[in-house]
Parts: C-alpha cells; structure tokens; sequence
C-alpha cells in the first residue's frame, strides 16, 4: 500500500528541509513518495528542490494557493491514500503507522488526522519540550502503539496533516479552489467526506509536530481578513457557518455520568452535531437528541444522530415530562421572557435527578460596559445576565441545585486591564474578574444535594448500577455522605456505614471506604463486622501490619478469620526476613564472614531487583559501622561480574561516606584506567596519598599511556 505525501510550499525553505528530512527518516518502513508543489517561492526553495532526487516536484510561476497546489500534487500522485501534509511540520516515530491503522480499521473510515502542539479545533496538546530533540523523545513515547480507544470520530480535521484514503476523494472531488490561497478549505473537504457516508477521526496515539502557519501569519491583518471572506465563502456555499460545528468541551466537562451510564441526552443549538458527538466519544451509552433550527446544520448533524429536531416545540410534542436525564445549551441568549419560559418549560422534561447545563452572557463584561458608557450597546445586550438574574431565574424555575462558574476571557492589552482596574476600583469590589467574565456557565439540578446522595445509596442498596453509583459518591465531599447517612439510617447507621463502605472496597476504592468504617468504629468500638471490614481494607491497601491489629480486635473469630491472621502474620513474618536477609548479608560482608558468599547472593538479589541501591543504602547508613568499604567491595565486585551500571553509583556512595577513602580511589582509579578513561583514573589516583606498590606501578602505567 503506497500512500503520497502531498506538501505545499512557499518559501520557507528551513522548514521545508526539517519537515522533509523527518519524513525520509522516520517513514522509511512505509511505501511513500513525496510530492511538493512549489507556489513559485524567491528563496533557496527551487534550488533545493531540484537537487533532491526522492522528490517529485511541481515548479509553479506564481503563488496559486494551497487548495490549488494540494489538487496538483494529487492529481499526479500514483498512492493509494493521499496525505496533505503542510511543510511547517516535523513527523516523529511510527506517525504513519498509526494514521495508517487507523484509517483501514474500518471501510467506514475516511480520513484521519493525527494531534500535534499547535492546532485549533482540539487538535493539540500541552507539551513539555523545548527543543527539536526533546520533542522526537517526546513523540517517541507518545507514539508507542496503535490504540483504538484513543481514536475520536470528528466533524472536521484540520488540514496540516490529513491522510485520505484515495478512493474517497475520487468519490468526493478534490479541495475547493474557491477558498484559494487557504483556510476552510480543510472545513469543507471534511464535511463532503462526512456527507459521502464516511467517518473522521482523530488518532489520539499520534503527534506530530507543528510550527504553526508560517507562511499567513507574517501579515496577520491580512490572515484575519482572509480568514473573515473565506468564512463567507463557506456560509454561501453550505448554508451556515463553519463555526456550527463547535465543541463545547466545557459543558460535556459538566455532565455528572460514569461512562457506562445509559442516559438521555438533548442538546439545544446542536450546529453540527460537533458536542454531540463529543459526548458520544466519552459517554458511549449515551442516547442523543438535539434541536438545531437551521435545517443545513441539522441535515449534518443527522451523521451524529437520527434524533434531531428543527424546533423546541418538536421536542416538547414529542417526547415526555422527566424524559432527559441531561440537557445542554451552548448558549441560551438573552435574559427575556422567552428564554425564561424555555427554562420552565426544559426543567419539565428532566427526570428527578437531571442536570440542565447551559452558557449565558455576562451583562457586566468590560466591553458591554464600555458599549453602554459610549451609548452604542445593543437593547439584545442590555438583557444579559447578572449573577442575581440567574439565582432568581433558575430557582423560580425549579432547580434546588445551582452551580454558577465564570468564564475569563484573556484581556487584550493594556488600555483594556486599566479600565477594567478603574472599575474594580469605583465598585470597590476590588477584584477584576466579575469584568473579565464574558459568559456563565450554569449547571442546574432539579434536586438537592441531599437527594441526589440518597438516590445513590438506594441503587447501592438495591445492587443497581453499583459501578456508577460508587463512582459518583466517591466524587462527593465525603463528610457530606457521612452527614446523610447518620442524620437519616437511623439504628441502621452502622450496617450502612458498613455496607457503603464495602461497595467502595470491592470497586478498589479502599482508601475512599476508611472514613466510612472510622465513622462506624466511633460509634461502636467493638463491633466485629467494623473490625473485620477495617482489616480488609488495610490488607487491601497492603497494610499487613494494620490490617493485623484491626483483625485481632474481633471479639468473636471464626475459622474465616483465625486463618487469615495467620495468613497475615506469615506474609508479615516473611516480608521481615527478607528486609532482614539484607542486613545480615551486609553485617557478614561487613564482618569479612563468608564474604564470596555474601557478595553472590547481595548481587543476585540486585540483579532479581529484589532489593534497590537507595535500600541498600539506607541500612547501611543506619546500621553499618564500615560505610565506605561495604560499597567498595560491591562496587568492585559489580565490576569482577560485568554488573557495569551498578559498579560507579556504589563508589559514589562510598566516596560519600568517606571521600578519602584509599582502597576506593585506588580501586576506582584502576577500574578507570582499565575501562580507558585515563584522565578520570589520574584524578582519583592523585588523591591516594599511600603510595605503595600497587599504587605505583598504576601510575606508571598511565604515565605510559599518556605518553603513548
């Protein structure tokens, strides 16, 4: 299977070398060819190019765009899957072997488009490197190995590195030249992709690098205002903006729910279907509606879903009070009374336990209030929202539950933060940030607190959903839960305390199950269920020794739990000797008892890792009068066995109990010269100050060496 890395180019031409030059060395186990059409660059490009003999090149007179480029380079290629790749790029380990797995792991894929550190759409990560070479370490490890839970279908890919099978852009045509010289062009290929039948999806195990649009932003008025016409292009050509096909990560963030949960879903302003589909990818048994009022952004985002309405008052005709589980709005506008009789009329529909999630505008944002200094704020405008409009709103409507969060939008520059400071300063609130928030989100629940922890120790009891409802409880202040069991169980306290507690141990959650069995031994100090349970949960964090001294405690033993505790002691018994073992073998090394012997089994058990250098260490330091010598001699004896990593950390530790230790110099400077690193051997051995024979007859020998 061949596949033709199709790469445009402008000048540039540094970046084109290390985007080339990666290829070549980290996809050699693929069938490939490059294929760079040049847009008629004035720098060394051409030259370069022409000198290249792996490279088939397009030579264009002048700059014709990147759509109109990629389409060249396609229509001479011979692959069976075509890969826009920007020249901007660097490619890591196993990037094409990732996208390719991804891309033929079904007939309904696509394309597929790999992460990198500069993307929009959700297409990048942080990173921690800050070089070329810490990056390919980086994209190393990331890299490891095609996994398919960490691919995620999408509505678009951003098109720096896009890999197509070839058969689907026969079927869907080629890139739009209208949105030459670029942007959006990418927005509209994956759309007909999608269109067609087929999938997207973005390979999650796959990073590559991006420097990020060098060739657009060296004018970056003139980007903005390209980007502005080709987003009308676009909108003339589909019928709404690209922007439908947004992803509200923040309200899918929300969404109270273990992935295994079934629940009912609508999201109101779909777009595109690009959150719904988000929402599908981390909750897969979720079941979702949406309304979406322009019918070409419903008709895309019926690829999400079947489920998509054209109206709210569809949905209200066709579905049942307390039907959603959640409900999620983008943005829900104004603070009029339309809006106001949605909410009512949407917290119908939720069931007892339902979340309403939804984004409003902050009426006190800076640039609202500078509008309304300068007179030219909209009415629309003057109906946003202030903190007090969505408590009274929200309440009037039902919801018990409010959670109300400020979303900062970064301030542009200094003029802005002086005047959002002078308002801070005349409220005399003094903060700034009511003024930097340009949207609340708002998450509403129609019932309390209280409730909602109830509902879930009721499906625990009733063994439904034990996985979710444990989840969820653990994600709870657990003095709230506490608080609710003691105020409401009744004589029962203890049982449930007991019994909640061993939900928790058997999902291996033992640490979040101690406060509940601490609680229940408070109340009662002898109660052998609380004991028992108590000594479960130490044993399962492996705390033998604790999980002992609860088990013990138990007034009334079974066979059960007599022979556990002796389980238990011989574990402990065991693990005892074992740290002992180490002790004794450096007491006899010590003692210069047996020492062949000790030596052999201390180096067994470095080389099984039973026991680790800073181990070591520790008893040595703690509990060995000869420091410096033990670690002399099992660093030599590290070395008379070809243990080589291990020989230079133990004559460090020597060294460090006793910097002047004659035997360790010595030995050091002689296993130095014999591993050839003269210069190091002559600075220790010039610190032996006892010049024997040995010492003597070593310095002649690097003397000779140096002469040499």
């Amino acid at each position: 299977m061949k596949t033709s890395i199709v790469i445009a180019t402008y000048n540039k031409l540094e970046y084109t070398q290390l985007c080339i030059e990666s290829i070549r060395e980290y996809t050699s186990q693929h069938d490939y060819e490059i294929i760079v059409v040049d847009n008629g660059s004035t720098d060394e490009t051409v030259s370069w190019l022409r000198s290249q003999s792996d490279i088939k090149a397009i030579f264009n007179s002048e700059n014709l765009g990147f759509p109109k480029a990629c389409n060249q380079g396609i229509e001479v290629s011979n692959g069976d899957n075509i890969l826009l790749l920007n020249n901007d790029t660097i490619v890591t380990n196993n990037w094409l072997t990732n996208l390719l797995s991804s891309l033929y792991s079904s007939e309904e894929i696509g394309a597929v488009g790999s992460l990198t550190n500069n993307c929009s759409y959700g297409q990048s990560i942080q990173v921690p490197y800050n070089s070329i070479e810490e990056m390919h370490l980086f994209a190393t490890q990331y890299n490891q190995n095609s996994n398919p839970i960490l691919w995620e279908e999408r509505l678009k890919l951003v098109g720096y590195c896009m890999l197509i099978k070839k058969n689907v852009l026969d079927e869907v045509g080629l890139l739009d030249e209208r949105f030459t010289p670029g942007n959006f062009e990418d927005d509209d290929l994956s759309l007909r992709i999608r269109l067609a039948g087929y999938k997207l999806l973005l390979c999650k195990d796959t990073f590559i690098h991006h420097f990020g649009s060098v060739s657009f932003k060296n004018n970056v008025q003139k980007y903005l205002d390209l980007m502005h016409t080709n987003q009308k292009k676009f909108t003339e050509k589909w019928g709404f903006d690209p922007e439908d096909a947004v992803i509200h990560t923040g309200l899918v963030g929300q969404i109270i729910s273990a992935p295994t949960d079934f629940i009912r879903l609508l999201e109101i302003g779909c777009g595109n279907g690009g959150t719904l589909l988000s929402i599908k990818h981390h909750f897969p048994n979720t079941q979702i509606f949406g309304v979406e009022t322009n019918q070409f952004s419903a008709k895309v985002a019926t690829r999400v879903t079947k489920y998509i309405h054209l109206s709210l008052q569809e949905v209200f005709d066709s579905y049942p009070a307390e039907y959603f589980d959640v409900i999620i709005i983008g943005n829900l506008g104004c603070n009029n009374e339309t809006n106001v009789s949605t909410i009512n009329a949407l917290q119908k529909l939720l069931n007892a336990n339902g979340q309403f999630i939804v984004t409003v505008p902050n009426l006190m944002h800076y640039i609202l209030l500078k509008k309304m200094m300068a007179g030219t704020i909209s009415s629309a405008e003057l109906q946003y929202w202030k903190l007090s409009d969505i408590e009274e709103t929200f309440k009037k409507a039902g919801f018990v539950e409010l959670k109300t969060m400020g979303l900062l939008e970064e301030v542009s520059s200094k003029e802005e933060s002086i005047f959002i400071q002078q308002l801070a300063e005349m409220s005399g609130i003094g903060t700034t940030q009511p003024y930097e928030i340009r949207n609340f989100m708002v998450v509403a629940c129609k019932s309390n607190k209280d409730h909602y922890i109830k509902s879930l120790i009721n499906n625990l009891l009733l063994q439904k959903d034990v996985k979710s409802c444990v989840n969820r409880l653990a994600d709870i202040d657990t003095e709230t839960v506490l608080e609710i069991i003691i105020k409401t169980a009744h004589d029962q306290k203890i049982d449930l305390l007991n019994f909640v507690a061993i939900q928790f141990i058997e999902q291996q959650k033992p640490e979040t199950a101690l406060p509940f069995l601490s609680k229940a031994f408070e109340l009662k100090p002898d109660h052998d269920p609380t004991l028992f349970n108590l000594g479960l949960a130490m044993y399962t964090l492996k705390q033998d020794q604790l999980a002992l001294d609860w088990l013990e405690q138990i007034c009334h033993k079974n066979n059960e739990v007599v022979q556990w505790i002796s389980q238990i002691k011989k574990q402990i018994y065991n693990d005892s000797y074992e740290k002992n073992k180490i002790k004794f073998l450096l007491r006899r090394l010590e003692n210069n008892v047996h020492q062949e012997e000790s030596l052999a089994a201390l180096l067994q058990m470095i080389e099984n890792k039973e026991v680790t250098l800073e181990q070591i260490h520790q008893i040595v330091d703690k509990d060995m009068i000869q420091k410096s010598q033990i670690f002399t001699q099992l660093a030599v004896s590290c070395y008379e066995q070809s243990i080589l990593d291990l020989v230079f950390p133990f004559f460090e530790k020597a060294l460090q109990f006793d910097a002047e230790n004659q035997d360790a110099l010595y030995l050091l400077a002689h296993i130095l010269y014999e591993l050839g690193d003269i210069e190091s051997a002559k600075i220790h051995l010039n610190r032996v100050r006892v010049k024997n024979s040995n010492v003597s007859f070593l310095m002649e020998k690097l003397s000779e060496v140096s002469t040499l």
